[in-house]
């Protein structure tokens, strides 16, 4: 059982300043100390917004593609330049 969850919307198509929005979405979780990433965004965007949130996704253990629609998958660039070693989970049809 998870004790210790957080979950923070990096991008979505809503946002308020200083954060920016994109047709797109990507959440940190945070459960029991493990950070995952949930889909990227559309454009990378949301590395932006961690920044501003002063979230390190350097830190982030494991990334999940969702589904393969360029406005949860396109981001995933941005990421890898940011954390090169976290293992990324999608289905084999991504």
């Amino acid at each position: 059982m998870i004790k210790n969850l957080k979950m923070t919307v990096l991008i979505d198509n809503v946002a308020v300043e200083p954060l920016v929005g994109e047709w797109g979405l990507s959440i940190l979780i945070e459960a029991d100390g493990l950070k995952i990433l949930l889909d990227a965004g559309e454009s990378g965007q949301f590395v932006r917004n961690a920044a501003t949130l002063q979230t390190d996704l350097a830190q982030v253990g494991v990334g999940v593609l969702s589904h393969a629609h360029y406005d949860h998958a396109d981001g995933m660039e941005a990421f890898f330049a940011c954390n090169d070693r976290a293992k990324f989970l999608l289905r084999e049809g991504c």
